[in-house]
């Protein structure tokens, strides 16, 4: 009880010292009011060249918190109007549109209501998937009447927790699978009655026999594909908001660390269980985890336990590919920050089997609001290669298990509920949207959807790729074949491959060219999908080639892959990246998730090479000694104990700390420690 006390005095004095308690010790409460529609643009800070319009508002669209564009011009939106504390089931999806052609909404209709707490949207099939825990529902309007009569529940399982950590924004990943923002459910202490739901097994329910996931996931990240009953976990978890990069690769993000990539997909990570790694997500920022952020607000509201001028709130992280942006947004994840009422704007680039984010403009962000009100939490990019922005619109954005009574017993919570606006930017000079009227007239055959697979904007290729498979147009495997091979747009070879994929017609002789393809991306891209195929002697002897291919991300995932091949050529290959590529961890993480590698020799092969002014070795050193300790048997764990007593030369000094401190990583967790140590003890103790 003393160290509680002290820990909540020393707590209250750095609020203070940051500005989180008003002086007089008590939140503050006089609550800045909100600006009208008509006066909202007037509010905006934008990048140089940019420009922002207001494209719909209340009262056609109230709390919005996503939205969806398809193929036939249709706006839906996600309303969720039970944030912070309502599940009596108030969440809408809208259906909104424009008659007139001027480029802004003008109509709403309501799609499907009787929603919990709704997240998320994606255009499935004949209708849409949306994200509502404990669900993942289907819903479809069967008549053309605009109104959902078709609701199917195609998962279920996940906590119904605190709004903030729920399943959310599925997205449709270049691989074919839906991937679901989703992480733990939170251990709530305030409102245990309300959202105390942990989840049960995440399942197909009408499917007994498709696969099972643990409890809530166990707070990873969830992919489906549900034409195949497929269903998986990620190896890593994210907020609220994920994207892909033009090559698949995974950004995800937490309210405080506003930019994370996770490295390693689960199905490598999962085949070595002594690799005793938690998760396979990197932090990316080079400007801090919880990044320093500039708001622009007036009369700003800074809750109990708020921090202020860092990210506190970090959601919907957009690689942007939306083709209409200049040079260098190809290359620039864009994230929201609503409590600071701003979206933050970093450049992406490689840095071995990852990336470094780092701010795209200094001192100030790509787009702030004077309006405390303002509080972007999506982002969704067009048919048009616009940004569209969407802005929940709320007084108050923190949930009350982490503010002050005050606040809570101020009638405030649900201000801005009737409120809510959506807008779109693009650069300086660009004509008003026509998406809405263009892609209702032209439906596009099966071969102009092939040409969209090279379009510069993703909403273009992701749509054609599923709408390819959704239609099984097989007829169009030659096309397809032919793209893959030989169009100039390396995204349309990229897109053609993965179509292929999910057509069931992906031959070996194609994959054999993807895999000495000219644009590294290609590459990288055709070692996955050759997994399936890793058997096949030509595509085996290829793989085995690339070990010194040019690209450090083609390396990694050669080394993903090639885990998968065990055999005495795919232990050297796996080993002569490892060595090429030492320094990145994450190099040395995938040559481990090789299930041999734990029955190797690695060990001996490391030690004598090993330089002690590398650190890389060392870390390597401790990694191979803490699987040897959880997974080694009595007699390996032994002889690593035996190798770490010999003595060595001044030249090979150091290493044996190394072996020592990951034995003891291991030991901890091996529950046949003792009887694996015995004998040891007493040349441990002379040593």
């Amino acid at each position: 009880m003393v160290y509680w006390n002290t820990f909540c005095k020393t707590l209250f004095i750095c609020l203070l010292a940051v500005g989180l308690v008003a002086k007089s010790g008590q939140p503050k409460t006089d609550l800045p009011a909100s600006v009208p529609p008509d006066q909202a643009l007037a509010t905006f800070q934008i990048a140089d060249g940019f420009q922002i319009e207001m494209i719909a508002s209340e009262p056609l669209v109230a709390d919005p918190v996503a939205m969806e564009i398809d193929e036939a011009g249709r706006m839906y939106v996600v309303e969720m109007h039970g944030y912070p504390m309502d599940k009596s089931g108030s969440g809408k999806i809208k259906l909104l549109s424009d008659k007139n052609g001027d480029g802004k909404m003008d109509e709403s209709t309501v799609f499907a209501e009787g929603l919990v707490l709704p997240t998320g949207i994606l255009r499935w099939k004949n209708g849409v998937i949306v994200t509502d825990a404990p669900n993942v529902l289907y819903l479809e309007d069967a008549d053309g009447d605009g109104k959902a009569e078709i609701r199917d529940t195609l998962l279920t399982g996940f906590a119904l927790s605190n709004p903030q950590h729920n399943l959310n924004n599925p997205i449709l990943g270049l691989d074919n699978w839906i991937y679901f923002g989703h992480e733990s459910a939170i251990t709530t202490q305030t409102f245990k009655e309300e959202f105390g739901d942990r989840g049960g097994d995440v399942h197909y329910p009408h499917r007994p026999n498709s696969p099972r996931l643990p409890e809530n996931a166990q707070g990873r990240g969830v992919r489906l594909r549900p034409d195949r009953a497929g269903l998986e976990m990620l190896s890593g978890k994210t907020q609220f908001g994920h994207s892909f990069d033009r090559w698949g690769r995974y950004l995800v993000v937490g309210n405080a660390n506003h930019a994370m990539h996770e490295v390693m997909a689960a199905r490598y990570i999962n085949r070595n269980p002594a690799l005793l790694l938690s998760d396979a997500v990197q932090s990316i920022s080079n400007h801090g985890n919880a990044a320093e952020v500039f708001p622009i607000t007036k009369n700003p509201l800074d809750q109990l336990l708020t921090d202020v001028g860092v990210f506190t709130s970090a959601c919907a992280t957009t690689a942007y590919q939306g083709g209409l942006f200049p040079a260098p947004f190809d290359r620039v994840a864009f994230v929201a920050e609503p409590v600071s009422n701003l979206i933050h704007a970093d450049m992406l680039n490689d840095k071995g089997a990852t990336f470094t984010a780092s701010r795209l403009y200094e001192n100030k962000e790509f787009l702030a609001s004077t309006d405390a009100w303002f509080r972007p939490v999506n982002m969704f990019t067009g048919p048009d290669g616009a940004i569209y922005v969407v802005d929940y619109y709320r007084q108050i954005i923190e949930h009350p298990e982490w503010m002050a009574d005050d606040v809570i017993k101020s009638g405030a919570l649900y201000n801005g509920t009737d409120k809510g606006r959506i807008y779109r930017i693009t650069p300086k000079g660009t004509p008003k949207a026509t998406w809405a009227k263009d892609l209702k007239a032209k439906p596009l055959s099966n071969a102009q959807l092939v040409q969209k697979l090279a379009d510069p904007n993703i909403w273009w290729r992701r749509n054609a790729q599923r709408m390819l498979i959704d239609r099984q147009a097989t007829a169009e495997t030659d096309a397809l074949t032919n793209m893959a091979t030989t169009h100039e747009s390396p995204l349309g070879r990229l897109h053609a491959l993965w179509t292929l994929e999910g057509l069931d017609k992906l031959q070996p002789e194609l994959l054999f060219a993807a895999l000495k393809d000219r644009s590294s991306g290609i590459r990288e891209n055709a070692i996955r999908l050759a997994e399936p195929f890793i058997q096949n002697p030509q595509i085996q002897t290829q793989l085995l080639t690339m070990t010194d291919d040019t690209d450090p991300k083609v390396r990694f995932q050669l080394l993903c892959t090639l885990g998968f091949l065990d055999s005495q050529e795919g232990a050297k290959a796996r080993e002569n990246v490892l060595f090429k590529d030492l320094g990145d961890k994450w190099v040395q993480i995938a040559a481990l998730s090789a299930q041999s590698s734990a029955q190797s020799d690695l060990l001996s092969r490391v030690l004598s090479r090993y330089e002690k002014d590398q650190p890389a070795y060392g870390d390597l050193i401790a990694r191979l000694s803490t699987m040897t300790g959880y997974g080694g048997s009595a007699a390996e764990i032994e002889s690593a104990i035996e190798k770490s007593l010999q003595p060595s030369g001044e030249k090979n000094a150091g290493w044996q700390s190394d072996v020592l401190q990951g034995l003891a990583q291991g030991l901890k967790r091996n529950p046949n420690a003792k009887t694996s140590l015995q004998g040891m003890q007493e040349k441990l103790m002379n040593a």
